[in-house]
């Protein structure tokens, strides 16, 4: 674990979901973005120096987060190394990640997967195991570093993840499609938040 706990959103390009998922994140967890939480992106074929795509920057920014000063840049080994919980947008990019470096597996998951396996425990469930691991005053960064090997372990029993754990790509496609992908992203974030507040 590194000092402050590092957040990585990983897509293919990171103009697109992954700078959806790290701007998004920062904002549903700004609180604990106080208490030490970091979040950042990267793309595994990433279109270096380009910002977010118009159509996911505007949801983002409606929905109240920062879309401004976004640069896409390229997933290092380094970077899913230091990571405490990577999320990815599918999972080629989750095996991808995982290929490059294999101890970061209990760590990294489809944001879907995510939010199905918080839903598989029940979210009361979650908030009662977190409460046990870590008291009820924790941080909510603190929260969030403990439901991570929590939400590993329901893996075993809640299934490997399937196409529905994916995140559609929208990139270049109609603004149905910027819509769907928003909310798939955006629906596992609101879980993680619910089952981490104190």
């Amino acid at each position: 674990m590194t000092q402050d706990f590092t957040v990585l959103t990983v897509c293919t390009g990171n103009i697109c979901r992954s700078p959806a998922m790290e701007r998004l994140f920062v904002h549903v967890f700004a609180d604990a973005a106080e208490e030490g939480l970091r979040v950042h992106s990267g793309g595994t074929y990433a279109h270096d120096g380009e910002d977010m795509q118009p159509p996911m920057k505007q949801r983002v920014a409606d929905y109240g987060a920062d879309a401004a000063d976004f640069t896409a840049r390229q997933v290092t080994a380094a970077m899913v190394e230091e990571a405490d919980l990577i999320l990815t947008a599918t999972r080629e990019h989750l095996e991808d990640v995982t290929a490059e470096v294999p101890g970061a597996r209990a760590r990294t998951f489809t944001i879907r997967e995510l939010g199905r396996l918080a839903e598989h425990l029940g979210r009361e469930a979650v908030r009662a195991q977190l409460r046990d691991v870590v008291g009820e005053g924790a941080t909510q960064r603190d929260r969030i570093a403990a439901v991570v090997p929590l939400l590993d372990r329901a893996r075993q029993d809640a299934g490997r993840p399937g196409p529905d754990d994916d995140v559609v790509d929208p990139y270049m496609l109609p603004d149905d499609v910027y819509d769907e992908s928003f909310q798939q992203i955006i629906g596992p974030i609101e879980v993680l938040a619910e089952v981490t507040r104190r």
